[in-house]
């Protein structure tokens, strides 16, 4: 009996070449789409890069401003702690009080290098569990000279007890400071008194948050809209039209979506929202 199952089964030279050349091709097939699953990952990563560094590149003005202050201060108290210390009696108490000073400047200077390199780091993408209001301020703190450059009036306003949401710090930073920075070039040509921009977390419903941005610029124009994300479009003379095509790759890689649209009140509002981070809310 056995020899005879034995007999049924036993392939043929030809039969077993042809199934193990089978095999092959679907571990080679399986192989060649994960090698292109991970090249597109990393393509990925470097557009992300680069328009990291191309929006930094906007705000070199503003950067160089933030940093000049504080070594501003430092300078001015250390000379100042000089003709202190050149007088006949030193004020002990005024020396203690210009070296705290020149601390705190000296920390305020820090951190815009920190968020600095923060945003411009090029690595792995860490998904961890983020505080959306805490990704928002940052990012706000990092333009607030660029508005004032600008004579944008820039608000934010951060919804209470906010869920949090999992994601890559960086690149959720990253689209937040693509939304800001398309914003405050809506309002290039604005009248002074129009200049306005409004950074707003919100939730909506018990699964999702997100993050609008709400300019009173012209609003989008409407050959404009079907468009806006698409790479390489753009309406600004020096753009490269990569800025949001990168913002809408990343936040629908985070099971998001952005959207832009005009704002009943006047100027463009862009939004994206993700999903809450289950796991924090247990």
């Amino acid at each position: 009996m056995f020899g005879t199952v034995r007999e049924e089964h036993s392939w043929r030279p030809d039969d077993r070449i042809q199934q193990l050349r089978l095999i092959g091709e679907v571990f080679a097939n399986t192989l060649a789409r994960k090698q292109v699953e991970l090249e597109g990952q990393r393509l990925r990563q470097e557009m992300a890069h680069i328009g990291r560094v191309s929006a930094m590149g906007e705000l070199t003005a503003s950067l160089a401003h933030e940093l000049n202050q504080p070594l501003t201060a430092i300078l001015n108290n250390a000379q100042v702690a000089q003709r202190f210390l050149a007088a006949e009696v030193v004020d002990v108490e005024e020396i203690r009080e210009i070296l705290n000073d020149i601390v705190a400047d000296d920390k305020r200077a820090a951190e815009v290098i920190r968020r600095l390199r923060l945003l411009l780091k090029k690595g792995d993408l860490e998904y961890v569990s983020l505080d959306l209001n805490e990704v928002v301020t940052e990012v706000a703190r990092l333009v607030t000279s660029d508005a004032a450059i600008r004579n944008v009036s820039m608000v934010v306003e951060a919804a209470p007890r906010l869920p949090r949401v999992r994601g890559d710090r960086v690149q959720l930073q990253q689209v937040v400071l693509n939304l800001v920075l398309n914003g405050l070039d809506a309002l290039d040509d604005s009248s002074p008194d129009r200049k306005g921009l409004v950074i707003r977390t919100f939730r909506d419903g018990a699964a999702v948050v997100g993050v609008a941005v709400h300019d009173t610029g012209p609003g989008i124009a409407d050959k404009s809209v079907d468009h806006i994300f698409d790479a390489l479009y753009t309406t600004k003379p020096d753009g490269i039209g990569m800025g949001l095509a990168i913002a809408r790759t990343i936040v629908e890689g985070h099971g998001g979506r952005l959207t832009a649209a005009n704002h009943e009140d006047g100027g463009a509002i862009l939004q994206f929202t993700l999903p809450v981070d289950k796991a924090a809310t247990r």
